[in-house]
């Protein structure tokens, strides 16, 4: 399977039986034609695929500032066995029923830093909820993410992220890929 960052929130993941199109929101298997935006459970062409509702601001900060968050997915979906999660304009930490929807995760897509609705300090505490084996910063600022803080070194751009089988990635500690997206 590989991974290719197409921009912001945007990611290609090339499976042996299909291609997979993510973006913030939406889901496409593009071989079917067929595209998701709303929460449920779907499965096209073998690839399991589930929507959940999350927002763009986590309830205490609407309430405190008057603003409204808006509704965005967070986006599961399996392919070649890569069990892989897209979080789309998460605002939020997760609570504990969405952690347990979302289960065993290889690779999460997660948005932070300045500019966007998930600080490092939320995000952190999203990755270490979820407790993914690998983690590949998306949006805007993708190269801007506080690796370090995340726990990251010698993390250098690539142009895709290929992973021929979960033995792939490290059982006892995290990858952080950084994409290219020239």
């Amino acid at each position: 399977m590989e991974i290719i960052w197409k921009g912001e929130s945007r990611f290609e993941v090339k499976g042996k039986k299909a291609i997979v199109e993510v973006d913030n929101g939406k889901i496409e298997v593009l071989e079917s034609g067929k595209s998701f935006t709303w929460p449920g459970e779907y499965e096209v062409k073998e690839i399991p695929i589930m929507l959940l509702s999350a927002w763009t601001k986590s309830k205490s900060k609407e309430e405190s500032e008057g603003a409204k968050g808006e509704e965005t997915m967070i986006i599961y979906f399996i392919v070649d066995g890569i069990r892989c999660c897209h979080l789309g304009k998460l605002g939020h930490v997760l609570p504990s029923d969405i952690v347990n929807k979302i289960g065993d995760t290889d690779v999460l897509m997660i948005e932070s830093g300045a500019g966007t609705n998930l600080d490092t300090k939320k995000a952190i505490e999203v990755i270490e909820s979820i407790e993914p084996r690998s983690v590949v910063p998306m949006g805007k600022n993708a190269n801007a993410i506080a690796f370090k803080d995340l726990g990251a070194e010698g993390v250098f751009p690539q142009d895709k992220f290929v992973i021929k089988s979960q033995s792939d990635l490290p059982e006892d500690k995290r990858v952080y890929v950084l994409l290219s997206n020239d």
